[in-house]
């Protein structure tokens, strides 16, 4: 799977590539990584910007962390669906995360409030912290599980 500076600058490059049939799954995962990439570093600035006033750490974090998990979360999936030896990522990715994701955002209505209601009284920093682990276990346990999902495919797709 080699890439060049035309494979990052060069339309009339690509267009050739692609119309010769498509390109390997290496390949393909590589630009889908970088429009999450740039998609999510949006997403990061805009969170971080739009408070007139100080933002708390854990805002912070969040929003890093969201960045980040993203982008980790897709290179472990890809990794789960065989790598670049594996097949159709982007076929399986998109309708297993959203039928795994879905599960997760209802998970996530019930247990965020559930810990914010738990921890009523102490103060707005234990609060924010405890909410940020708990964002950062739903979102953990969410790729593991589409993960293990992706690994079942990639499994039967070899023998």
């Amino acid at each position: 799977m080699p890439f060049s500076h035309s494979d990052l600058w060069s339309t009339a490059h690509v267009k050739m590539q692609l119309a010769s049939g498509p390109m390997s799954e290496g390949k393909t995962f590589l630009y889908f990584l970088a429009i999450m990439g740039f998609d999510w570093l949006q997403f990061t600035a805009f969170r971080l910007s739009r408070s007139s006033g100080p933002i708390p750490a854990w805002n912070y974090f969040d929003a890093w962390f969201a960045f980040a998990i993203a982008l980790a979360g897709l290179v472990y999936l890809f990794l789960c669906n065989g790598g670049t030896r594996g097949a159709h990522f982007l076929y399986r990715y998109f309708p297993l995360s959203v039928v795994v994701g879905w599960k997760f955002v209802v998970a996530s209505f019930v247990v965020l409030p559930a810990v914010e209601m738990s921890l009523r009284g102490t103060s707005p920093s234990v609060i924010g912290w405890s909410l940020s682990a708990a964002l950062v276990v739903v979102n953990l346990v969410m790729f593991f599980r589409i993960g293990h999902h992706l690994k079942g495919l990639s499994r039967e797709t070899r023998t």
